[in-house]
């Protein structure tokens, strides 16, 4: 039987964590999914972002997906965005998806951008004007009485 401390840990989902308490000065990137409860001044490039209550960010974010229970003191660039309602975000984001809860402050401005090529929407032909049809003369009928008792 095998021990639990000796499974091939890159078969687990890994999530690395800046803990609360803890402040990094500088660049962050990360190959596997990133959670902060404490404070980073500088960009992160990470999978997945879970920014929890209490973590702060000064920086600009880069991520496929990232959630956000903090605050964000710079701009995001994210495929999917949420946005809890103790978050508070200062910056201009950049999104595919969006989800803002009830609570949830944002200042900045929002641009969406398109989940991939074939999701871009073709733009629609000209109009093209033509000769209204006229119809062939239909022979006239006086429309039927019908009485009820």
């Amino acid at each position: 039987m095998e021990r639990p401390d000796s499974r091939d840990k890159s078969t687990t989902d890994a999530v690395s964590v800046i803990g609360n308490g803890i402040t990094i000065i500088g660049e962050v990137q990360c190959t596997t999914d990133l959670q902060v409860e404490g404070r980073v001044n500088g960009d992160i490039r990470c999978a997945t972002l879970f920014l929890n209550v209490g973590g702060v960010i000064a920086g600009t974010i880069h991520a496929d997906r990232v959630r956000v229970s903090g605050t964000v003191e710079g701009n995001i660039e994210a495929g999917d965005l949420a946005i809890e309602p103790t978050a508070r975000v200062t910056g201009d984001i950049l999104y595919s998806r969006l989800k803002v809860a009830t609570g949830g402050i944002m200042e900045g401005s929002l641009k969406r951008r398109p989940t991939d090529d074939k999701a871009v929407t073709p733009e629609p032909a000209a109009l093209k004007l033509v000769e209204p049809e006229t119809p062939p003369a239909a022979p006239v009928t006086q429309p039927r009485r019908v009485y009820v008792d």
